[in-house]
């Protein structure tokens, strides 16, 4: 029986099956991708390159066979090109990808070869886009309701920023525990969250984590939720219009507090892991090519009270993996994918704590992936890095509060590695945690919530290049929306700004002041002015020469009258030489 070789070792081993290939696997495989694995600074346009040892047919590059998901964009639209030997294949997205986040890169067995023979194995690897540079001190500008009006408390807690009606902007769809449905927020274009549907879920019980994914290969955004409160696993197939076509729920093991997405057996198709805690096991749920899944497969992981799960490639061989933190037990586990639907044990180590929810990604700029986890009773988080080989080890242990049930990574300053943010239900606020560089952490700033910090995610709401966070309070079913302001420092090689660029406005919307920043590189005659929807100018806030640097500059509307600023959109543009940048804000009186 053939065994599974990891991809460094494939070449070399090539060589022994150059007598009898009767029996040997396809010798088709991945030799470079670009973005590289785990790397984290992709710009937001980035093309995708493959490339592989020998020339494959044309005809099996697609989107079926090539799989790319944004985590919070979603499937992107674009073009494949195979060059002119076939090796090579590029796929350049029509639309960037939403600033800060991590893609996925699923390649399936269907890839076949000039004779037509298919990949013995999927390929898989994830990398982060870059965002542009911006601040830790993020500023609370909004509080929504999630409960409707007259209703009693809901208990909202989790939370998933993806793109469920297709035009680019990240809404909001959140499970609710109490009321046992999925509450799905659309963005009303600035980054605000106007409108709400309601989405009962069938069998649900304490719906709480939750994950975005195309299950059914139609490009459109699907939903997982995982039921606390019982033994079931709830899909939600999407309609592209922000709703549902359909849910329906699979039988798990008892209390699933951990959902995670990754294609387990290379066929293309995003297959679900749970984790379970009751249960103390994990489920595997494998897709029928139609977004529906066959009967679990549950297995032990090695730990107690498996709580939390993440997909990622931990021993770099180019199929994804899971990493399980376990409740009871205090570990952390690493399972490896087989590439053919199966994972087998690997490592565990103590977590530091009781892990609730984990995350994953290179905070350390070693090339390998780390885990972060948020240990609830212990009140701290712990990151524990790894060796690129399956094997993890506990590097630091931070106190960040009370209670922490939730964690995430994201590039929130825009320097190019992962900060992290945790959730403290007892304590009743986020901790946001710069990365210092090295995978240590530091310069924590505490940001309230009302009574209890449930969840966050960061992503970009508003569309203007860096990542905000949305935060849930679960007691009192409330989303914070804070905005990631103006950088406080910004700098290139040369002390000065590292690029022309025009903030996004905070507050916004607002009434009746709003802060806008910008940075220039030259000196020059510098130009900030505001116009209604219909052209006309309506305040010149900057128009003079400006050193190089960065600036901030306060819009009061009624200043400038306020019979002639009513409540709408307007647009604020920025001109230093002949760089232009323009922007929309919304004035609510």
């Amino acid at each position: 029986m053939f065994q599974r070789i990891p991809m460094a070792a494939f070449v070399v081993c090539l060589l022994s099956f150059t007598t009898d290939t009767t029996s040997a696997p396809s010798s088709i495989f991945v030799v470079t991708v670009s973005p590289t694995s785990h790397s984290r600074s992709a710009p937001a346009n980035t093309n995708i390159v493959i490339t592989f040892n020998q020339p494959v047919n044309p005809s099996t590059i697609d989107s079926v066979t090539v799989k790319i998901f944004g985590h919070w964009s979603g499937v992107p639209r674009g073009q494949f090109v195979v060059d002119a030997n076939n090796k090579r294949v590029t796929f350049t997205p029509s639309r960037a990808f939403n600033a800060g986040e991590l893609v996925t890169v699923s390649l399936s067995k269907g890839i076949k070869d000039l004779n037509g023979q298919a990949m013995t194995f999927g390929y898989a690897w994830t990398f982060w886009i870059r965002p542009l540079p911006g601040s830790l001190s993020l500023q609370e500008i909004d509080q929504i309701p999630i409960r409707r009006t007259g209703e009693g408390h809901i208990q909202s807690y989790g939370a998933y920023g993806g793109d469920f009606d297709g035009d680019g902007r990240m809404d909001l769809a959140i499970p609710n525990e109490i009321s046992d449905d999925v509450r799905l927020f659309l963005n009303n274009g600035t980054g605000g969250y106007d409108s709400l549907a309601v989405f009962p879920l069938p069998s649900g019980n304490t719906p709480s984590p939750n994950e975005g994914a195309d299950f059914n290969g139609d490009g459109i955004l699907d939903y997982a939720v995982g039921n606390a409160g019982n033994d079931r696993l709830t899909v939600m197939i999407g309609d592209g219009n922000g709703g549902f076509l359909s849910s329906v729920s699979y039988q798990a093991a008892n209390a699933v507090r951990g959902v995670c997405v990754l294609d387990l057996d290379g066929d293309g198709d995003m297959d679900i892991v749970t984790a379970n805690r009751t249960g103390s096991n994990i489920s595997l749920f494998h897709n029928n090519g139609d977004g529906t899944f066959a009967p679990r497969i549950n297995m032990e992981a090695n730990g107690s009270q498996e709580t939390a799960c993440v997909a990622t490639d931990a021993n770099n061989d180019g199929t994804l993996d899971v990493v399980v933190g376990a409740y009871g037990s205090n570990e952390m586990i690493v399972l490896l994918g087989d590439g053919n639907g199966g994972l087998t044990f690997s490592s565990k180590i103590a977590a530091g704590g009781k892990p609730w929810m984990i995350a994953a990604g290179d905070v350390n700029g070693d090339g390998n992936v780390d885990i972060v986890s948020a240990n609830s009773q212990s009140n701290n988080a712990s990151v524990i890095f790894g060796n690129g080989q399956g094997g993890i080890v506990l590097d630091s242990v931070y106190a960040v509060g009370s209670f922490p049930l939730a964690i995430d990574l994201g590039d929130i300053d825009g320097d190019g590695d992962l900060d992290m943010v945790t959730s403290q239900y007892g304590s009743g606020n986020w901790s946001v945690m710069e990365n210092l560089g090295d995978g240590t952490f530091g310069n924590r700033r505490v940001l309230p919530a009302s009574t209890a910090g449930s969840c966050a995610t960061l992503y970009d709401r508003d569309n203007d290049g860096d990542l905000d966070m949305t935060g849930i309070d679960e007691i009192d079913d409330l989303v914070f929306l804070f905005l990631n302001g103006p950088p406080v420092t910004v700098e290139g090689e040369s002390g000065l700004p590292a690029s022309f660029s025009l903030l996004q406005n905070y507050p916004n919307p607002f009434n009746p002041a709003t802060t806008i920043g910008f940075q220039i590189v030259d000196y020059g005659i510098v130009s900030l002015r505001i116009y209604d929807v219909l052209g006309r100018e309506v305040a010149k806030l900057v128009d003079g020469e400006l050193e190089p640097g960065i600036y901030e500059v306060t819009w009061d509307a009624t200043s400038y009258g306020s019979a002639a600023n009513a409540s709408g959109v307007y647009f604020y543009r920025l001109q230093a030489a002949t760089m232009v940048q323009t922007r929309k804000l919304v004035l609510l009186r």
